[in-house]
């Protein structure tokens, strides 16, 4: 399996600050319940575009939830999309991974056109990692978010991501990874990768993160009927969309 994280946090990222202090977090949450989990890598499994194809995962979850929508994402989109953020011409030379600062920048101006009728923008903000109670908040009240990883080199082929003493349990052992998120309970933070489900331990979550970017659509929030207290939707819009300027 292949990565291709480029930890670059983009300098504008919007972020909610006292807002997820307001909001409710429920003991455990499962949007990936939406949708089957098909084993399918969107082409991570040997291309490095896990940001790509984590955020295709994301809008999946979306789609799911917000319309019912059964479609899956596909590696021809997923590969598409690296071409488009990334730069990559199709060869092995510029298979190098995404910067993502320039993932946020144009997918907070032009998001991920799922079918012709859909162009729900999502807003990008960063989430603290240091704190799980905003993590687990983002995704019980916003959906899944994108989660940026220094692997643990004994976690290859695992589908529970612990702490690990010795040097293969170092982070970045095992390189730099982005996941989608969608899913956690009081044990896990739970994520997809390479077409599969994985658990991660809250202590594991601590030591490996290197970052989070949570989103939200207008869609997301009539559908769920989610109405957070002080969220300025218009204002976070419009800062996800100047991450392009």
């Amino acid at each position: 399996m292949k990565h291709g994280l480029i930890f670059q946090p983009h300098p504008r990222m919007p972020r909610l600050g006292a807002v997820l202090d307001t909001l409710p977090m429920p003991e455990k949450c499962d949007w990936h319940a939406a949708i089957e989990i098909d084993g399918d890598a969107l082409g991570n499994d040997h291309r490095s575009n896990c940001v790509e194809a984590a955020a295709w995962r994301a809008v999946q979850i979306w789609r799911a939830v917000v319309a019912h929508d059964a479609r899956r994402p596909t590696a021809e989109l997923a590969l598409n999309t690296y071409r488009r953020w990334a730069g990559w011409d199709g060869t092995d030379a510029t298979d190098l991974g995404t910067e993502t600062d320039r993932a946020a920048a144009f997918w907070g101006s032009e998001g991920l056109q799922w079918a012709d009728q859909w162009t729900d923008l999502p807003s990008l903000f960063s989430v603290d990692v240091g704190d799980n109670t905003h993590i687990r908040k983002t995704i019980a009240n916003f959906g899944p978010i994108q989660l940026d990883l220094a692997l643990a080199r004994a976690w290859d082929g695992e589908t529970i991501w612990r702490l690990i003493d010795g040097a293969n349990g170092v982070p970045g052992s095992g390189d730099r990874h982005r996941i989608c998120c969608g899913k956690y309970d009081a044990q896990y933070l739970y994520g997809i990768t390479w077409g599969f489900e994985v658990g991660i331990t809250w202590d594991a979550v601590a030591r490996h993160a290197l970052g989070a970017e949570g989103a939200v659509t207008r869609s997301w929030l009539r559908e769920t009927g989610l109405s957070p207290s002080g969220l300025d939707l218009t204002a976070l819009e419009r800062a996800s969309r100047s991450l392009a300027a």
